[in-house]
């Protein structure tokens, strides 16, 4: 579907700001024409380098053509493509919204009115993960057809500030970020993850038994330069002035550390959250090569080329190589400083189900009894299913099941 959104607008000679898993946000304006773009095809009359701008109309036909690929039932779903109401002021008038992409997912759309500004749709991506007791109440946008959708308020006052650095420093980025301070800006960047795995129930647990059970939230700072195999955690605390100077414990080793301090030769200095926006903004595009055909930069501008990919032999199969962490923060896998794990083709082909009777030995128990094995709730759930795991898992899982075999005879025989 993008694919073909792509080629509409492409064959009218236009482009797009940004593409998501379901939209894309079309450079387009009411009479079209043409938009400032470094590396664009075309010149404005002064030389400059320019892209074109479609109409709203041709935007409208896109959204007609493609609509008529709908499969469902259009008394229930009405359109697969439409123009979203953050487009239309609240008495339902379409109006011009401007955007700033950083790179793939970190964008903000907003609105001009003279002088200021309105956030329209700030992404939360690659701030969300960020913890801040913000207890005012959640953002909306105030001149927009759209009243149900709303977002922390926080991020939107963050992109108001990056917006606001970007067009005072739009020739000269290297001194982005420089204007006001905002009230969260040197609180540490803190994270709230779930609590899911074993050893970080058990690192909690250690220092205060009551502290922690399976789900609930902890915390884990973001340090400033990552400590290779370190991951703090600490129970959650909705106090900032505490985050600094409060006990954390290693999930792997089980010791417990302060910020500041040495661990293994490194200083674990956790980030603030003005640090974090300066990243956020500086964000280079890794997927995209510049206008000028190189890799993207942190200072990189205007209109990006494809990266061609090219693979080379033999393959080297992976497992998930995303960078999660972005839009999944409250996993607590996110925060190993580890690669993808690598395969060989051997490995994957050892993959395997469990024997059947192991099978119905494992579903006798429940999920927690069986997480005693050290294994991921997803990995026993797969081995109870009868799907493919790894020879070790189905190894682990008959240790456990025996421990809980003997646990229930003993029990019974009392």
């Amino acid at each position: 579907m993008l694919a073909l959104l792509e080629r509409m607008v492409n064959d009218l000679g236009g482009t797009y700001l940004l593409t998501d898993t379901d939209s894309m946000l079309f450079v387009a304006s009411k009479r079209g024409g043409l938009v400032p773009c470094p590396g664009g095809e075309h010149k404005l009359a002064n030389g400059t380098a320019a892209i074109k701008a479609i109409t709203w109309k041709q935007v409208r036909a896109i959204c007609a053509r493609l609509n008529r690929l709908n499969p469902y039932n259009p008394t229930v779903i009405a359109d697969i493509l439409k123009i979203e109401d953050c487009n239309f002021d609240q008495h339902g008038a379409q109006r011009q919204l401007w955007g700033l992409a950083v790179s793939a997912k970190r964008y903000v759309v907003y609105a001009r009115k003279k002088d200021d500004i309105e956030i329209i749709k700030p992404s939360e991506h690659g701030l969300g993960i960020v913890y801040v007791p913000d207890k005012r109440t959640r953002y909306k946008p105030k001149d927009c057809k759209d009243q149900k959708t709303d977002y922390a308020r926080w991020i939107a006052e963050a992109w108001e500030r990056i917006l606001e650095d970007h067009f005072k420093n739009t020739e000269n980025p290297e001194n982005a970020l420089v204007s006001h301070k905002l009230w969260f800006d040197n609180l540490p960047a803190i994270m709230r993850v779930r609590v899911t795995t074993p050893n970080v129930l058990k690192a909690l647990r250690k220092r205060d038994p009551g502290a922690a059970k399976p789900y609930n939230f902890a915390h884990s700072p973001i340090l400033a330069q990552p400590v290779p195999g370190c991951t703090l955690v600490a129970p959650i605390s909705k106090h900032p002035r505490e985050w600094l100077t409060r006990d954390y414990t290693e999930i792997h080793t089980g010791r417990t550390v302060k910020l500041s301090e040495k661990y293994d030769g490194h200083t674990l200095t956790p980030q603030t959250l003005s640090s974090v926006l300066w990243r956020h903004y500086l964000h280079p595009e890794d997927k995209s090569l510049a206008p000028d055909g190189t890799l993207c930069s942190h200072y990189t501008r205007g209109l990006l080329q494809r990266r061609p990919i090219r693979a080379l032999l033999p393959f080297v199969l992976i497992g998930k190589e995303i960078e999660r962490r972005g839009q999944e923060g409250e996993e607590i896998s996110v925060l190993e400083n580890v690669g993808p794990i690598q395969y060989s083709q051997r490995q994957t082909l050892k993959t395997r189900p469990c024997a059947p009777e192991l099978v119905k030995r494992i579903n006798r128990f429940s999920l927690r009894q069986l997480e005693r094995s050290g294994l991921t709730r997803d990995t026993i759930i797969r081995a109870r299913r009868g799907e493919r795991v790894h020879p070790s898992t189905c190894i682990q899982l008959a240790k456990i099941v025996q421990e809980l075999e003997r646990e229930a005879i003993r029990i019974q025989s009392k």
